[in-house]
């Protein structure tokens, strides 16, 4: 089942949001490291939509998927242009889906690889 899990992760990652989001439990808990923590689609897309906005370009990669059973963790390198300042920003977040059932309930985010591997219970 874990690798069932990173496929459906990553059809929910690279998926437009409108198509991912079917991957996604209505009642989501959404944690991103800069925004507060929100729970459902409404709420964890609007919390989406507002860190997209911040930015005039925007760029998501997914470098890598790491089983851990129920949880999946993502490595993600952004890169943007701040919207205000005009100031460019390349860095990496490492996210944590937690699954049940085949759909994703929770996304925890982490600045640190070793952050986000600790919390599935694993180690560098």
């Amino acid at each position: 089942m874990s690798q069932e899990n990173v496929e459906i992760v990553r059809r929910f990652v690279v998926s437009d949001v409108d198509e991912g989001w079917i991957d996604a439990d209505l009642d989501i808990v959404w944690n991103p490291l800069e925004e507060p923590q929100v729970q459902g689609h409404d709420a964890a897309r609007a919390s989406l939509a507002r860190w997209e906005s911040e930015w005039d370009e925007y760029e998501v990669m997914f470098e890598a998927f790491v089983d851990a059973g129920d949880r999946v963790v993502v490595t993600t390198r952004m890169r943007g242009r701040g919207r205000g300042s005009g100031i460019e920003v390349e860095a990496r977040l490492y996210d944590v889906y937690t699954l049940r059932g085949g759909v994703i309930v929770r996304m925890d985010e982490f600045a640190e690889r070793s952050e986000a591997l600790e919390a599935v219970g694993l180690s560098e």
